[in-house]
């Protein structure tokens, strides 16, 4: 019965994983392939919109080589996402069943890693495909992201909600039951 929980815990991680891993991969398709050379695309408005754009810094654009000009980003990325998935499987293995916001932190946050990992490979002077804008006008807006980017995100929402939901039953299981008060 514990093997048959094993390989099922397994099979939802590969198969979430390789699901929203090709997701990725086909809208980033999809964005490079409709989007290239065209003003964005609006799908709500200016408030949800399509434009192409690549994103050769790391989080929300960020590009430590204006600061540091010889920084190898590309290599410097392509270690930590190994890292990060190495420590992301070897950290799925270990949860039990009780842990499932956890489960579906890690089990977003790996096609994300690996989505925005491959984009590095496949075309390292380019950068990250992103192509989602949302925002409020043309020029204020949230840095445009990808899906991998929003597996993350929605990744790391999980895990925090995950350790609030351990730290708040810790502290309900800390607080002592009193009996009926004495009068004295």
């Amino acid at each position: 019965m514990l093997e048959l929980k094993v390989k099922r815990k397994w099979l939802f991680f590969a198969i979430l994983t390789l699901v929203f891993f090709a997701i990725d991969l086909l809208t980033k398709y999809w964005a490079v392939d409709s989007l290239h050379g065209h003003p964005p695309l609006k799908i709500a408005g200016r408030f949800i919109q399509f434009l192409l754009v690549y994103n050769r810094g790391a989080l929300f654009g960020f590009d430590p080589r204006r600061y540091l000009p010889s920084f190898p980003l590309n290599l410097f990325f392509f270690i930590f996402s190994i890292l990060a998935i190495v420590v992301i499987v070897a950290y799925f293995r270990t949860l039990g069943d009780s842990d499932r916001a956890m489960k579906w932190g890690l089990t977003l946050i790996l096609p994300g890693a690996l989505g925005n990992l491959f984009d590095r490979m496949l075309h390292p002077h380019l950068g990250v495909v992103d192509f989602i804008r949302i925002g409020i006008s043309d020029t204020l807006y949230w840095p445009i992201f990808n899906m991998a980017d929003t597996y993350v995100t929605v990744g790391v929402a999980c895990i925090f909600i995950n350790f609030l939901h351990e730290e708040l039953s810790r502290k309900r299981s800390d607080i002592p039951i009193e009996g009926p008060s004495k009068v004295t």
